[in-house]
């Protein structure tokens, strides 16, 4: 089915109303995005964060009036400036599988979708199987990056691991084809714990990999290496009791961290974490130490 595609730009301030006033006419689906692509890290609880400038983006049937559309957006909102599109149907799936590709990280680890054959990748390739999903973390990111390239470059040959924030398993089912003996993974949101157990069902990892929601985490084992790619201020928050879950000698790997944010975090984890190093990558930097 075709659609007919709308696009404004509005403010913070009136994106709300704007979008009720289309559902009003007729949009099947209103999709808010930022302007100017600007960033938005750690929304207080409970908040829908919106950028200043909010772009519109809403569905109508094709055959929409298109003219009436216009002057109730101007009558309204002041609102001149309406851009419609002709959006042709297509098979969606298939769209976004032109955008994911095999990826590589470090010398050997790789991350290769359903749809790709994995035997064409090099012949000492490590494949993760997973596709885009859900929940965070495919790879595509630089701080998961920051972590895959950290586990190809220091593999966790019969370590044990904690993945805390796993998203979508990524880093524990990497340890674990890299060589760890073992891996928990640990995650506050629902959708993260199923996708988790869904990718580690389909690298056939079930027997290495346990997966709990974080209300269900009690009596944890310590590990050897314990990795969280969450943000700035959980990290802060958590630096006390991920100091519990880790072996003295043992290692933390710390992502999702701006490098404007790097101070608070060394002050955090320095009283329990000696040899702090930092590895950057764009704007997105890694923390990893050794626990006291």
């Amino acid at each position: 089915m075709d659609w007919m595609q709308l696009t404004l730009n509005t403010s913070k301030q009136q994106a709300d109303f704007v979008s009720e006033v289309l559902m009003g006419l007729g949009s099947v689906s209103v999709t808010f995005s930022d302007t100017f692509d600007e960033a938005i890290f750690e929304p207080k609880v409970g908040e829908t964060p919106l950028w200043e400038n909010v772009t519109l983006t809403a569905l109508f049937d094709v055959g929409v009036d298109q003219d009436s559309i216009k002057d109730t957006l101007q009558q309204i909102f002041n609102i001149d400036e309406v851009r419609f599109a002709l959006l042709k149907d297509r098979v969606w799936e298939d769209e976004c599988k032109k955008d994911f590709h095999a990826m590589q990280f470090g010398k050997r680890l790789w991350i290769c979708p359903s749809w790709e054959d994995s035997s064409q990748l090099p012949d000492d390739a490590v494949v993760i199987d997973m596709d885009p999903g859900l929940a965070f973390g495919t790879g595509t990111h630089q701080t998961t990056d920051l972590c895959l390239q950290y586990l190809d470059e220091n593999l966790p040959v019969g370590q044990s691991v904690i993945d805390y924030g796993s998203g979508t398993g990524i880093l524990a089912i990497a340890a674990v084809k890299l060589g760890a003996r073992q891996a928990l993974c640990v995650d506050n949101d629902p959708q993260a714990v199923i996708a988790t157990r869904s990718n580690v069902e389909n690298n056939q990892l079930t027997s290495q990999i346990a997966v709990l929601h974080s209300d269900d985490e009690k009596n944890t084992t310590k590990a050897d290496l314990l990795i969280a790619n969450i943000l700035a201020k959980p990290l802060v928050d958590l630096s006390v009791h991920f100091s519990t879950l880790i072996k003295t000698g043992g290692k933390i790997v710390l992502s999702g961290i701006l490098h404007e944010q790097l101070e608070m975090i060394l002050n955090a984890y320095g009283e329990y974490f000696a040899d702090l190093k930092v590895a950057q990558k764009d704007d997105w930097c890694r923390v990893t130490g050794i626990r006291k």
